[in-house]
């Protein structure tokens, strides 16, 4: 089961990926 907190860091945690990356 996902719980919203972790759901949400790894949500918060692709896009920084997904920054770095287009970066």
């Amino acid at each position: 089961m996902w719980t919203k907190p972790i759901v949400t860091e790894i949500a918060v945690g692709m896009e920084i990926n997904c920054y770095a990356c287009a970066k």
